[in-house]
């Protein structure tokens, strides 16, 4: 089928944040394709954006990447064949291997439902706690940002921020800060609460699904004092 190689390539970089380096499970390094979705899982995010393609399968990502970035067609031809996706333009040809069996655990990700408009400053509210959060994996909640329903905070035992605002969470929970990070350059306008999962959307359709736990924060009050 013939494709548009920017909006293709636009809707795979969309889902990158959901690829693992490494097969951490099954597919997690793949852009799995099904139902006019592409979709990227590696336990800790997922994501699923609409997609013109409407093969079925997972393909390792970096190689399909790389090959669309390279091409310079604005039209290019996807198809499956043998067991790979076959990307044609003008100038080259050029095949990916294609596995036909969806394996990635996409369905553990809890469905968002009731979907309510971010607050206007949650972004920025990210931005500014996020920098704060620790790298250091020894504790578990400094790795975490902290979103509570009348503010956002990090810490990583040097650095704390707390930004005040109405969050419209109905509960606290942590967020992982390499997970959270991402919607921040997504333009997400909405966010759904699930049991496991907290999710957000933009106006593209991409939909981001960062997973929420409900340890113990330490309290910070007294450092704000």
């Amino acid at each position: 089928m013939k494709l548009n190689r920017q909006d293709f390539l636009i809707s795979l970089e969309a889902v990158a944040p959901g690829l693992s380096s490494r097969e951490i499970i099954e597919q997690s390094s793949c852009f799995v394709f099904q139902d006019g979705n592409v979709m990227t899982y590696n336990d800790e995010v997922a994501c699923r954006h609409s997609t013109a393609f409407d093969g079925v399968g997972a393909v390792q990502a970096a190689p399909l990447l790389a090959l669309l970035r390279k091409m310079v067609e604005d039209d290019i031809e996807v198809t499956c064949v043998d067991g790979a996706l076959i990307v044609r333009g003008k100038r080259r040809k050029a095949g990916v291997r294609m596995e036909a069996d969806v394996r990635l655990p996409v369905g553990e990700v809890d469905k968002p439902e009731k979907w309510q408009k971010l607050a206007p400053d949650f972004m920025e509210a990210l931005q500014v706690v996020e920098q704060c959060a620790s790298k250091d994996e020894s504790c578990f909640a400094m790795v975490c940002i902290h979103v509570h329903p009348k503010f956002m905070e990090a810490c990583d035992n040097y650095h704390a921020a707390r930004y005040t605002l109405d969050t419209g969470f109905k509960e606290e929970c942590l967020v992982r800060r390499d997970s959270f990070k991402h919607i921040i350059e997504l333009g997400m306008t909405h966010f759904s609460e699930t049991s496991n999962w907290v999710h957000f959307k933009n106006k593209a359709g991409l939909i981001l699904s960062c997973r929420r736990d409900r340890s113990e924060y330490p309290d910070l009050s007294k450092t704000y004092k």
